[in-house]
Parts: structure tokens; C-alpha cells; sequence
């Protein structure tokens, strides 16, 4: 094996010649058997460790071989300096010399043993440290994977959402700030149901945030935990720390940080308002930890947005709205493959909220038909908008907005504030916020209530922009009919009801509509309140119900809703009922010797029929009728002195537009006109007079006497007006007649 080593085989034949002589030695022998007895030692040491070392793979010469090559270099150079002395002459005049150069053979030996000590030790403790370096190595490979280096653990990431539209905006910053912000700490607030949840997976899953943090990208729901103990334990599930059950939240606390600092990633905690709620404090103060981790990036998303104050990256993400249109739609036909008129109806009514809409697709797969859940919605509301048994956020549209309500706890005035708001499904001026303290005294104050409803994403605020200053109060229709459907008691709205009917604030229509249809005592106080005040509605079934009701109540009550039920019957296209509407309500207003109610209702009288032959007045058959209705008009526009008391745009015009109505079905029978509508200004009738001229001679003309006027007199009149006026277009004249064959029937 020596021979095979070359410095090894130039040490034994060096240490063979040494050996040879070293018996016929007298002077150092001891001294000179322990250097041999050493240089044996080092010779076979140096066999085993040159029979064992592996060589390297990059085939540089390792270590310890270098080691072995410097131990037998030191043992050739003092197996040299012993032969130089003449340690193995056979001569008896060198051993004579020898033995008088005893004192330098000595100390030469001296020396010899010193150096083979010295790279004896050099020797050991590079050994030493190979041996610890290849022991580590074995350590390291025989260690369970779980418990290697931290960065090589593959932390839990739920799936990204499969149908995802329209939210390409908030994901794009979302990621900009995770990016170019590291670490970031992001926040996505909004309602329940605005799709948090998805947008943070879709964030987590980008290329750009997996290319930055690898398989260290983690994602928590919080929402049925309650502690940050809660919360903290479910990371290091999720991140596979092993903490046991017994360890106090404190060692928890600090094992899972004491592991993040090692490491870099990001945490997203979704839902992370039902601990905030539960234990404020103790998760304030854990999102501190994290948030002061300098390589772990924060990701939540909350319905609440009062977040913990923490140093949130720069600029927050804008709240989460409703999807857009297209964007609903687009989710509806991935589940339906297309969609219909009902389809947008629904997605519409539900204001694109991204929760309501893909239940209600879901719904619609199943059920086959648009149509069929439209008409389940109108009575159904958001009960209707779940899927399967099991009452979950997720599933369930009503089981959202709950958990969004039970961050209120016992605030029932709070309810109540809401449920007032939820009457206005067009939106609650902020300048009208003052009328709940008098709709609902109480000792909240509203503007606390309103904040902590926005913070809790239960409303939000949209801005006019013709003023800043001026907002109104919205909720998205799920909520607004979750809240009506189980909230706003036939109690509350009793007590409502008494409040508006003292004083008629302007609030009534949005509480007669909600009340009209509760059946049971909440509509029969909507019958009420038409009979208070028949311009509420515009439903002839519910007037006739008050009309009904009315039989048996005095007399001034009812034409008024006559009147009403006239004008819904007219705008349907039922003229012969309005008419005897109109009929109904002169009556009445003759026996109350009201002449001013009466001439407004043969002037509604007449309307009817200028709607209902509209360029077919010849087929008329009650032309002398409606010519006599026109004479009772003009005399009941005089009060007892004969002086016409009526104005020219609301009262004379209606009468002035009859006349010409009969007059072209006259013209049109070939039969004489025998009284003027004073909207010509030729003898013919062909040439119609300007609108300033018609006004301007009326005025005129009821200065020398009530109408109607002879031809001749509105003729004259006319002759005798500035013709300045009558450079106007002539059409402008007929436009205004046509037009005014529509009778305001507002007042």
C-alpha cells in the first residue's frame, strides 16, 4: 500500500534504513527509538486514512489527503535530519565522532519529535473537523422532511375561483402594491357577498405573487373563529407548525412568529371581521406582530372597515363594489350558458351583487327558466337566493347579510335607523337624516348610527356630483329587502304610519308602497292614507278600495278620489270608466258647491276624449255632448260678476284645445263650425296664429269680455297686435295644440 503512496513510500524506506542502524546506536538511543516508535505511529495512521478517503467528485484534491501529505513531509524532513547526522555510518571513526556530537544528536532528536508532535495536532484537528463536517451532512439527510429549513415547507393555499369576471381592476392593484411594495399590507373591505374572498384568491394565485413568494403564499378563513389565539393557531396549521393543545397562547403567539421571521411569504386572513368582533384587542395586537415581520406580506379581506391601525401600504384599495352589468351577466352565462330578458331583470334587481347573482344562475340551471325564478323573486325576495339545506355565507344570500347584523349585538336602535333607510330603495339624502330623529326619537344619536352602519358595510354613501356636499344614503337591494322582509315589523310600520299622516312628510309614498303590499293591518292603513291623500298611488284597484270604503264616510272624502281613479283609468286607456269617474266626481263637487273642482273635472272630462280620437276626431259620435260639456266649462270659468277668473295656460287653453277638437270633426263631417277655438288667424280656419299671438290676444280678449269669442272679435284683436310677434313659426302654433290635448293632472 506504501509503495503505491509516493510519499509514503519514501517514509518507509526511510523509516527501514533508520531501524536498521538504530540498534547499533549508543548515543540519544532512547531518544531515538521513541522518534522511530512515533514515525511507526504517524506511517500506519497514515495507511488506514489514505485507504479510506473517497475522492472527491470535482476531483480536486480534498482536505484531509492534503493533511496526510503535509504529515509525511514533516516525518521525511526529520528522518532526513537524523540520517545527516550520521546516525547509521558503520565506521567506527564516525560512531567515535558521533559519540562526542552527543549533545547536538540530542537536541537534533529533541527538535525532530517536537515537529512530528506539531503536525501530529495540525493533523488531528483537521480530521476532527472533516469528521464533524461529514457527521452534520448525515444529520441533515436522516431528519424528517417536516423539520428541515422552514423555506422548503409548502404552505396551505386554497383553489382560485373557476368563474371570475369583471374584477380585473382590484385584482391588478391589489397585486401592483403586493409587488412593488414588499412587504405589503393590503386590505379588501366591502359588503357580504362582493366577491373578498374571490379577488383575494385571484391575487394570491397571479403569476407575478407566485413568481415573488413560491409555495410560501398561505390563506385563512377566520369566519368561525372567535379568539386570536383562535387565529393564530389555524396559521401555524396552515404553515404545519406543530403546536400542541396545552400551549398557552403566549408560547403559540411566539412560535408562529419566531417561525415567520425565517421566512418569506405571504399571509392572507379572509373574513378576518368575526374575530376583529369577538376578541378586538388580543388581534389588533397580532396583526402588530405580523405587520412588524420584514419578508412576510399581509393580505386581508373584512366587512368591517375599521381595520386595526396598522401601517397599511399606500394607497388602500377602494371598497369593493357590485359587479357591472356586463360583468353579472358574463358570471350568469358560464352557469347557464346564455341569458334572457329575465336573466338581466333579476341580475338588475339584485343591484349585481356577485353573491346574489351566481345563486340565482345557479338556481336557474336547476330550475330551467329565468322566468320562473323572476316570478318566485317578486314574492320571495332574498329568501329565495340559497342553494342546498345548510344555511352558510357562501350558500345562502340571507345567512351573508346575518353575519354582517350580528356585529350589531343587541343594538336595536341601530335596526331600527336601518330599517327607516331601507324605505327609500332610491337612495336617503344626507340633508334629510335630521327626520329620523323625528320618524324615530331615541337616544341615539343617527349620524352614530349611519357611521357605524357604514363601517360595518351594511351602506354606503354615493355622491352627487353637481355638489359634494350632498350624498345619499344607499343599500344594496339584498340587504334593503332582507331588512323589509324580516325586520321592519307591522309595528314598526303602525308607528310610522301615525308619524307621517300628522305631518305628511315627503317619506309617506316610499311607506305606502312598502305597506300596500303586507296584507293584514298594514295595507288596510295604506287605504287610509289614499283616503287622506288619493295622489299616492296610481293603482285603480287600490282606489276603488277606498272608494268602497268611503260609502260610508262623509261626502268631501270622495271626489277627490273619483278624480284619481279618473286619471289611472284615462293613463290605461279605459276612457269610457274614466269618464264616469269624472262624472262621479262633478256630481259630488256640485253638491259641495266647489264650481272650481267642477270646471277642473269637465276639463279632465274633455281630455279624455282629445286622447282617445287624436286625429280621428270625425269618428267621434258625442261631438254636441262634448260641445255642450265646452259651454258649462266657459260659464263656470266666470264667477258670479261674469269676469273670467281662470288662468290662460291651465284652464283656458285645456277648453280652447276641446274646442278645435270638435271643430276638426266638424270640418271633417262636412258640417259648419259654429264656434271658434281662436287658434287661426284667418277666416278659413288654415292658418294657425303663433303661440306669443294666441297669448297676447287672449289677453286682450278677456278684457272685453269672457270666452268664447265671436271670429270676428278674435280676428280684429289679432289684426290690432304688434306684428313683431308673428315672424314666429306658425307650426309652433299647431305643436302646442296637440300637446295640449294632455291635461296636467298632477294637482
Amino acid at each position: 500500500m506504501a509503495e503505491n503512496v509516493p510519499y509514503l513510500g519514501a517514509i518507509s524506506k526511510a523509516l527501514t534504513t533508520f531501524k536498521e542502524v538504530l540498534e547499533e546506536v549508543d548515543v540519544c538511543k532512547k531518544d531515538c527509538r521513541a522518534a522511530a516508535t512515533e514515525a511507526i505511529e504517524f506511517v500506519g495512521l497514515m495507511l488506514g486514512f489514505e485507504a479510506n478517503i473517497v475522492p472527491p467528485a470535482s476531483g480536486k484534491e480534498s482536505e484531509l489527503r492534503k493533511a496526510c501529505r503535509d504529515l509525511g513531509s514533516a516525518l521525511l524532513n526529520c528522518l532526513g535530519t537524523l540520517q545527516t547526522l550520521g546516525v547509521d555510518s558503520k565506521r567506527k571513526r564516525d560512531r567515535f565522532m558521533l559519540f562526542l556530537k552527543r549533545g547536538d544528536v540530542q537536541s537534533s532528536v529533541s527538535e525532530c519529535r517536537d515537529k512530528m508532535r506539531i503536525a501530529k495536532e495540525k493533523f488531528n484537528m483537521i480530521v476532527a473537523s472533516d469528521t464533524n463536517r461529514v457527521a452534520h451532512e448525515i444529520r441533515q439527510h436522516l431528519l424528517p422532511q417536516s423539520t428541515g429549513p422552514p423555506t422548503q415547507a409548502i404552505w396551505r393555499l386554497r383553489a382560485a375561483s373557476g368563474i371570475f369576471h369583471g374584477r380585473e381592476w382590484e385584482v391588478e392593484a391589489a397585486v401592483e402594491l403586493i409587488v412593488n411594495e414588499a412587504p405589503a399590507r393590503v386590505a379588501i373591505l366591502g359588503p357580504g357577498g362582493i366577491g373578498k374572498t374571490s379577488i383575494a384568491l385571484a391575487v394570491l394565485h397571479e403569476p407575478q405573487v407566485k413568481d415573488l413568494y413560491g409555495d410560501q403564499r398561505c390563506f385563512v378563513s377566520c369566519e368561525a373563529i372567535t379568539t386570536a389565539d383562535g387565529v393564530v393557531r389555524a396559521l401555524a396549521d396552515a404553515l404545519d407548525i406543530g403546536i400542541e393543545s396545552g400551549v398557552s397562547s403566549e408560547t403559540s403567539l411566539h412560535r408562529l412568529i419566531s417561525h415567520l421571521r425565517a421566512v418569506s411569504g405571504i399571509i392572507c386572513l379572509d373574513n378576518l371581521e368575526t374575530p376583529l368582533d369577538a376578541d378586538k384587542h388580543n388581534v389588533e395586537e397580532l396583526l402588530n406582530e405580523v405587520a412588524a415581520l420584514s419578508s412576510i406580506a399581509l393580505l386581508i379581506t373584512s366587512r368591517d372597515t375599521s381595520i386595526p391601525t396598522i401601517k397599511w401600504t399606500f394607497p388602500p384599495l377602494a371598497h369593493i363594489e357590485p359587479f357591472t352589468q356586463e360583468a353579472a351577466l358574463a358570471t350568469w352565462d358560464v352557469i347557464c350558458q346564455d341569458h334572457d330578458k329575465y336573466a338581466l331583470k333579476l341580475v338588475d334587481a339584485v343591484d349585481c351583487m356577485p353573491l346574489a347573482v351566481t345563486l340565482l344562475a345557479r338556481l336557474t340551471s336547476v330550475e330551467g327558466s329565468a322566468e320562473s325564478i323572476w316570478n318566485r323573486w317578486v314574492t320571495e325576495r332574498t329568501d329565495l337566493i340559497r342553494t342546498g339545506n345548510v344555511r352558510h355565507r357562501l350558500f345562502d344570500v340571507s345567512a351573508s347579510i346575518e353575519l354582517s347584523l350580528r356585529s350589531l349585538g343587541d343594538r336595536e336602535e341601530v335596526i331600527a335607523i336601518l330599517s327607516f333607510i331601507c324605505l327609500f330603495s332610491d337612495g336617503f339624502p344626507n340633508y334629510c337624516i335630521k327626520m329620523i330623529d323625528k320618524a324615530l326619537p331615541s337616544r341615539l344619536p343617527p349620524a352614530h348610527a349611519i357611521t357605524l352602519l357604514k363601517q360595518l358595510s351594511l351602506i354606503y354613501t354615493e355622491s352627487h356630483s353637481w355638489d359634494p356636499n350632498h350624498y345619499d344614503i344607499r343599500v344594496l337591494s339584498p340587504i334593503l329587502h332582507h331588512i323589509q322582509q324580516h325586520y321592519f315589523s307591522d309595528e314598526f310600520f303602525l308607528k310610522l304610519a301615525d308619524t307621517t299622516m300628522q305631518d305628511h312628510d315627503y317619506w309617506i309614498r316610499a311607506l305606502f308602497r312598502l305597506g300596500l303590499n303586507r296584507p293584514g293591518p298594514c295595507r288596510e292603513r295604506c287605504i287610509d292614507m289614499v283616503i287622506a291623500n288619493p295622489a299616492l298611488t296610481k293603482d285603480v284597484e287600490v282606489l276603488a278600495q277606498a272608494i268602497g270604503r268611503t260609502q260610508v264616510l262623509e261626502i268631501p272624502i270622495q271626489p277627490r278620489l273619483h278624480e284619481c281613479m279618473g286619471h289611472e283609468l284615462s293613463n290605461r286607456d279605459e276612457y269610457d270608466k274614466a269618464r264616469s269617474s269624472y262624472l262621479t266626481a262633478i256630481e259630488f263637487n256640485e253638491l259641495l258647491g266647489d264650481r272650481e273642482a267642477v270646471y277642473d273635472n269637465w276639463t279632465w272630462w274633455l281630455s279624455t276624449f282629445i286622447r282617445e280620437f287624436d286625429g280621428s276626431e270625425d269618428e267621434c259620435q258625442q261631438l254636441d255632448e262634448v260641445q255642450d260639456a265646452i259651454h258649462k266649462a266657459w260659464n263656470l270659468g266666470c264667477y258670479g260678476d261674469g269676469v273670467w277668473q281662470q288662468s290662460y295656460v291651465n284652464s283656458y287653453m285645456g277648453i280652447t284645445v276641446a274646442q278645435h277638437f270638435v271643430n276638426e270633426g266638424r270640418r271633417k263631417l262636412h258640417m259648419p263650425v259654429v264656434h271658434r277655438s281662436g287658434i287661426y288667424e284667418d277666416n278659413d280656419s288654415t292658418v294657425y296664429l303663433s303661440l306669443s299671438d294666441q297669448r297676447d290676444a287672449y289677453h286682450q280678449l278677456v278684457l272685453e269680455s269672457p270666452p268664447p269669442w265671436d271670429l270676428s272679435l278674435i280676428l280684429e284683436t289679432i289684426e290690432g297686435l304688434p306684428r313683431s310677434s308673428k315672424s314666429e313659426d306658425s307650426n309652433s302654433s299647431q305643436e302646442s295644440v296637440s300637446s295640449a290635448g294632455s291635461v296636467d293632472t298632477s294637482s
